[in-house]
Formats: structure tokens, C-alpha cells, sequence
């Protein structure tokens, strides 16, 4: 750090360099004095990603932070939530951070703010002792910026494949319901995600399997295709057993009651 006067004057924070998305950008405040300044380069992240901010502001209870840039109040918003714009004495309109013992402070900012969406574009952050918007700063508030440039997020595919093999082969192929060949068959170019693969022969039942494709990697299907039934000629199916019903055997009137006599005739007898 090039430090000049203690009392008055101007400081030059060096950021310290971090990995990528995880660097913090330092911030020195301190009360009473004139101005703290950070060298004018802006650091660059792409919308969505969180970027930590920290420094020391001795002597403060707390440090305040707004956002100013492409298409919001010249005043500021609150970083955290850029449907509120700042307000100068109102607390709660600022992203605050408290400051440790030690006068340092933390703060992380998700640039994919609560309120709305940010524009890709170059916005600067302050970082002020007293809750004071841009609008309303003087020589005599102690503040730090920093300039930081939010690009579009970029999404890389990687495509994957997906190889289908079937017993016996010469089976067609559908992926998404789109005809795709007939087995065995490797597919190159397919997109990250789900798939539905269906198999299709005369003669045999069909198959659906879904498919999950990661980036750069091969996924597999392997089948055994089940005998269907041919069209038109009904599957063979066992026998149907019918219960037995009795046979009722009916007998003429006359000879039932001639025996009745006879039986009767008999037991006189006796």
C-alpha cells in the first residue's frame, strides 16, 4: 500500500488476486477522512455469481453499500434488492455490514439481485460510513468504490451419445419420437438431459427406456426383445375348464307311484 499522509489525503488499495469467482476485493473506509480510493479497474463477473467484498473501516460500527449503474437511480439501489432505491438517513435502505473489534467488515453481494434483473454492464459499488446516497455525498464522507462489470453468463454444451443395442438386431429406433435407425446404432451430438428411447420389431413386444445424457459421455442401452403376438391371429390360451352341473334324471308318475303300492303291499305282509 502507497500510504502518503496518515490524516489526510488519498489511498491506492491493491486488490489481492483470488481464484476465479472467488476473489475478494478490498476495501479500506476510514472515518474521518476525505476520500479512500480504489485503482479505476474494473473487476469483471458474469451475472448470477456471488462476489465477497471485504475491508476495514476503523472506528465505524457499521459500513453502508448501494449500487449505482445502467438504468437505476442515480441515488443508488440496495445491492441486495435493486427495487429499493437508497434513501440518505434511512438505514434500511442500504446493504449493511457490520464492522469486528478489529475495524474490518465482509459483505458478499449475488449479483442476481432480489428485485429484478441487472443489465450486463459496468456498475460501481460504494461502501460509506453513514448511510449517505451518491446524490447527497460530500468532502466530508469517508467512502470507497470499486467499478464491476457484469457480463451475460455463458452455458457451454457438451454433447453426449447414446448407443442402442438390441437381441436380435434390426430393431427401429425412435429417440424423443423422432426415427432415429435401427439397431445397433450410436448416436453422437445428443443434448444434455432426459431422452426417451423406444425399440420397435415385427413380431416382438415394444420397448421404452428413459435416458439420461451427461455432457461428453456415452449412455447405453442394451435390450432382449420379448416374442409379441402376430396381428390378427389370437394369442393360444390354455383350455377353460366348465363346472359340472348335475343331470337331473326324471321319472314318469305312474311307475313312481305303482312302486309306492307295491312297497307298501309288501310290508303288510311281513
Amino acid at each position: 500500500m502507497d500510504e502518503r499522509n496518515a490524516s489526510v489525503g488519498t489511498f491506492l488499495v491493491p486488490l489481492t488476486d483470488h481464484p476465479p469467482m472467488k476473489r475478494h476485493l478490498l476495501l479500506l473506509v476510514f472515518a474521518g477522512l476525505l476520500l479512500v480510493a480504489i485503482p479505476a479497474m474494473a473487476v469483471t463477473v458474469p451475472l448470477g455469481d456471488t462476489l465477497p467484498l471485504s475491508g476495514s473501516a476503523p472506528g465505524a460500527d457499521s459500513v453502508y453499500l448501494f449500487l449505482t449503474g445502467p438504468n437505476l437511480p442515480a441515488n443508488g439501489v440496495k445491492p441486495d434488492d435493486i427495487s429499493v432505491p437508497v434513501v440518505t438517513g434511512v438505514p434500511s435502505t442500504f446493504a449493511r455490514a457490520p464492522v469486528d473489534a478489529d475495524g474490518n467488515w465482509e459483505y458478499t453481494w449475488y449479483t442476481r439481485s432480489a428485485g429484478g434483473t441487472l443489465d450486463a454492464g459496468t456498475y460501481t459499488v460504494y461502501v460509506v460510513t453513514e448511510p449517505v446516497g451518491r446524490r447527497d455525498l460530500g468532502s466530508a464522507d469517508a467512502y470507497a468504490t470499486i467499478p464491476v462489470t457484469l457480463t451475460r453468463p455463458t452455458l457451454t454444451i457438451f454433447p453426449g451419445g447414446i448407443t442402442i443395442s438390441t437381441e436380435p438386431s434390426g430393431a427401429d429406433v425412435l429417440v424423443d419420437g423422432i426415427p432415429a435407425g435401427t439397431t445397433p446404432l450410436t448416436l453422437d451430438n445428443v443434448t444434455e438431459g432426459d431422452h426417451t428411447v423406444e425399440v420397435r420389431k415385427e413380431g416382438y413386444e415394444p420397448v421404452v427406456e428413459n435416458v439420461t445424457v451427461t455432457g461428453g459421455e456415452n449412455a447405453t442401452v442394451e435390450t432382449v426383445l420379448v416374442p409379441g403376438t402376430t396381428p390378427g391371429i389370437p394369442a393360444e390360451t390354455p383350455p377353460v375348464t366348465s363346472p359340472v352341473t348335475p343331470t337331473r334324471i326324471a321319472f314318469p308318475l305312474g311307475s313312481l307311484l305303482i312302486g309306492l303300492a307295491v312297497l307298501v303291499f309288501l310290508q303288510r305282509d311281513r
